[in-house]
């Protein structure tokens, strides 16, 4: 958090004692105070972006710690769409909490600094405003008006796990313009976020999504022959036939699932037509669906952080299985086919991937 805090104060020299409250205050409990409801927020948001179009803030999406991030209104410039700000912005309402101990401490760190010439103000002068500004309940604070005159904020709250996936946001809004139906594919190295991704863009854009996990290979399909093919691990000629081929069919479409742990297909399940469908896992871009994404998605993360992912999610023994058999196999599918050379990478190296 002081990291962040000196970092604001380095961008934005003209920042206020009562602009860093408010940094703080935002990390902490977010922006949820400003929504009404969620239509309310997204004509304010559409006003607001009337008065922002042509101009260019230092970043568009930056962090503010605690979780969250600030994406200025200028985002909606470069392809962003309305809804999908207003979305993110309600959705990180919603699943915001804070706590009063918690900002408390945040308050102490701003007073340190100010304490030890990090910050260019005296500790009298930040123990006085906070004085005062405790004095009202520690309520929700504008920015200053030499701020607002310096930098014209106009920014909505989001958590990181939206702001993670900017680009793709982005990407998609933009193709979503263009076209009546899109397919998107998201691959990459394993426990690297795929699932993650996939999960956080069907809460938003509310679509279909698919997963290649639902389509491994049953035990007779395991021959010799078919397991020395480079990514030949998942029953893609299933997938093509239940998914891929029934994707424009406006009654919808029906797929069985592959369940791992009796090794044989189980229960069918049954989705509506929808404009937007993703497919998310490995193998999901193999060259036997030809050249059919509208976006290809490649999720990756440092060797050493995927390790101790799969370890802490599958345990030692599946860890020396996934060493010795699953990441080699999927690093030639990768190499074979230049899956990585193909996609928008999307790094995926935090602590914690939602």
């Amino acid at each position: 958090m002081k990291e962040i805090l000196l970092e604001h104060f380095h961008r934005y020299p003209q920042m206020q004692l009562q602009d860093a409250v408010k940094l703080l205050y935002q990390s902490e409990f977010g922006g949820g105070h400003m929504i009404t409801s969620p239509e309310k927020s997204l004509k304010s948001l559409e006003d607001e972006w009337k008065g922002c179009k042509g101009r260019k803030p230092p970043v568009v999406c930056e962090s503010i710690g605690g979780g969250m991030h600030r994406i200025y209104i200028d985002a909606l410039n470069e392809g962003l769409s309305p809804d999908t700000l207003n979305r993110l912005f309600v959705e990180t309402a919603n699943g915001k909490g804070g706590t009063r101990e918690a900002f408390e401490k945040k308050l102490t760190l701003l007073v340190q600094c100010c304490e030890q010439g990090e910050l260019p103000y005296e500790k009298a002068q930040a123990e006085e405003y906070l004085d005062l500004y405790r004095s009202r309940g520690c309520p929700p604070v504008s920015h200053s008006a030499c701020y607002c005159e310096a930098y014209h904020p106009a920014y909505r709250v989001v958590a990181d796990c939206y702001a993670r996936y900017y680009e793709a946001f982005v990407k998609i809004d933009q193709a979503l313009a263009e076209k009546e139906m899109l397919l998107i594919s998201i691959d990459g190295m394993c426990a690297a976020g795929k699932s993650t991704m996939g999960r956080i863009l069907q809460s938003v854009y509310s679509c279909n999504l698919f997963h290649m996990d639902d389509f491994f290979l049953q035990p007779h399909q395991r021959t010799p022959k078919r397991m020395n093919q480079v990514g030949s691990n998942v029953d893609y000629e299933r997938f093509k036939e239940e998914i891929l081929d029934h994707l424009g069919d406006r009654e919808g479409l029906e797929y069985q699932v592959y369940d791992c742990k009796t090794q044989t297909l189980d229960h069918f399940v049954k989705t509506s037509w929808n404009r937007l469908n993703i497919v998310e896992g490995s193998y999901s871009q193999h060259p036997y669906f030809g050249d059919i994404w509208d976006l290809r998605f490649f999720c990756e993360v440092s060797p050493a952080k995927q390790l101790n992912r799969i370890l802490a999610r599958n345990g030692e023994s599946m860890l020396k299985r996934f060493k010795q058999e699953w990441i080699p196999k999927e690093n030639d599918y990768f190499a074979a086919f230049g899956i990585r050379e193909k996609s928008i990478r999307m790094e995926n190296n935090a602590e914690k991937i939602c």
